[in-house]
């Protein structure tokens, strides 16, 4: 598994991987059992938000929607949002080998030690965030037993699941992945963003993707350091 340690301003750096949008961590034999049931139903959640997804996108673009529609696209595009920024770790949870790419100018000692702080906030804020879902999740079941969709239950059960896999991979990638450090002195380029102006940030940011072959990191910088959407 590769990770980019993307600067993103002073000294500051987001971890980053590009992953297939249909690719799911394969479970391990040695799962325990409700671990792979989780992962299959979260899994199954993330098929349904993404048809969600283009299937609103598609309405908006054939006709006007109505302000409830509206509030519903915005949601499933927000929920569609925190799918990308947790994959990583999601993926992360069956890996025992990773290779660290970082700015030339950094030390593998400073890398390595940028990825494991990245990793145990992570771990500490999904396992506070995956508590707070759950206790929103039990509160809301009882309006399951109303007729219809109910999009409460959904949304808290699938952030709770999102942030108790995404400790998983936290704990994961600090308790057993075995880290390799590659210098990459294309990422070390990207520190010169905030100097620049906006189209020729945006250039930059294309350029260095089209080097490393990264489909979406230009979009990953944009939202992480320009304001993008």
């Amino acid at each position: 598994m590769d990770i980019f340690l993307v600067p993103v301003g002073g000294d500051g750096y987001e971890l980053y991987c590009e992953i297939d949008d249909g690719e799911a961590p394969e479970p391990r034999e040695d799962q325990p059992r409700w671990r792979q049931k989780a992962s299959a139903v979260f899994h199954r959640m993330l098929r349904y938000i993404e048809t969600e997804r283009r299937s609103r996108l598609e309405k908006a673009a054939a006709a006007p929607r109505t302000r409830v529609e509206r509030i519903g696209d915005r949601a499933m595009a927000w929920l569609a949002e925190r799918v990308a920024e947790q994959r990583l770790l999601w993926q992360l949870r069956s890996q025992t080998a990773a290779t660290a790419h970082y700015p030339d100018d950094l030390t593998a000692a400073a890398a390595d030690a940028v990825v494991r702080d990245s990793l145990r906030r992570d771990s500490r804020r999904h396992l506070r965030w995956a508590v707070v879902h759950t206790v929103a999740y039990l509160a809301a079941l009882p309006l399951s037993a109303i007729p219809g969709p109910n999009f409460l239950t959904f949304f808290f059960s699938f952030r709770a699941l999102g942030h108790l896999l995404s400790w998983m991979g936290a704990r994961q990638g600090l308790r057993a992945v075995a880290w390799q450090h590659e210098a990459c002195p294309p990422l070390t380029r990207l520190r010169g963003l905030a100097a620049l102006d906006p189209a020729a940030r945006v250039a930059l940011a294309r350029e260095v993707a089209a080097v490393l072959q990264l489909q979406r990191l230009d979009t990953f910088v944009a939202r992480m350091t320009l304001g993008g959407p």
